[in-house]
């Protein structure tokens, strides 16, 4: 059964979540939770599926099109947005609907992905991103979306730290990834850090493009993150809107590393700091901050 969860700031600002297996759902999320959850766990998988599983803000839209591009040996923008092809909202009748290859993109945990498609043992990126720039990213969304979060963001900060968000603990995501990847070392499981490939986008495509099996040739890959770099990728996305898919203007703001620390105060993020030690204990981590 799903809970509606009452979240609500130090200071009086709030919005609601759905709890449901134990991790925070979005109210966008389904009228049926529960069912949409059931339904992707047993949506059948196709061989050459590709699951993309990431945080929120770590950068999916665009590993999303340039895997795309290398799977279609073609340097053109999918048609469509990836909220197309993300699962929690796609659901098993929409998934089935799709032409392969699929590319899939998640923010759920690994036990709450499709069984048919791990049985296929089929290939998942992993992405992962330092976590100030993850929080600052994550309240320009949710402060800018509808229903629009109304604190400032030392209000929300407190809020994101102790996983009181939709998809829920960043730290708990992160952990439970890391375990995955530590009891299922057969799995083909793909790791990208989002500061490795903004810094280096030649060499992390060319690796990316070897583990999916598609053309690494460096002409060929140096015109995908061209195409994909933010500022193209960013104007792409937004002229694929129609009436029928509307991305948002929030979907995409900076694309820096490092702009957390216009936002943090050295107090915020020695909290921060804390946080990490506290709750990422025996996770070796080495973060890009800058």
């Amino acid at each position: 059964m799903a809970t509606r969860v009452h979240v609500q700031d130090a200071v009086g600002n709030d919005y609601y979540l759905h709890e449901v297996d134990g991790i925070f759902f979005p109210e966008y999320f389904t009228d049926d939770p529960v069912g949409r959850i059931n339904d992707i766990r047993n949506m059948e998988g196709r061989d050459d599926d590709i699951l993309i599983a990431a945080y929120p803000k770590a950068g999916t839209h665009w590993v999303w099109e340039i895997t795309n591009m290398l799977l279609r040996n073609s340097a053109e923008y999918h048609p469509t947005v990836k909220e197309e092809q993300m699962i929690e909202l796609k659901g098993a009748q929409g998934a089935d609907q799709l032409p392969s290859p699929r590319v899939f993109n998640t923010h759920l945990r690994f036990r709450q992905l499709p069984n048919d498609m791990i049985k296929r043992s089929c290939k998942i990126l992993y992405i992962n991103r330092n976590p100030k720039d993850m929080a600052v990213s994550r309240y320009y969304h949710v402060s800018h979306g509808s229903p629009s979060y109304k604190g400032t963001f030392s209000d929300y900060l407190p809020l994101y730290i102790n996983g009181q968000v939709a998809f829920s603990s960043w730290f708990d995501y992160t952990l439970d990834w890391d375990k995955t990847m530590q009891d299922n070392k057969g799995y083909p499981i793909h790791c990208i850090t989002y500061e490795e490939l903004k810094r280096d986008p030649v060499d992390i495509v060319q690796k990316l493009a070897k583990f999916l099996g598609a053309n690494s040739d460096e002409a060929f890959v140096k015109e995908v993150c061209d195409k994909c770099n933010f500022s193209n990728l960013k104007s792409s996305y937004h002229s694929k809107q129609t009436d029928k898919l509307k991305p948002t203007d929030y979907a995409f703001r900076k694309g820096q590393i490092g702009d957390w620390k216009n936002w943090f105060t050295v107090a915020m993020s020695e909290q921060f700091d804390a946080a990490i030690e506290e709750k990422l204990k025996g996770y070796d981590h080495n973060f890009i901050y800058q």
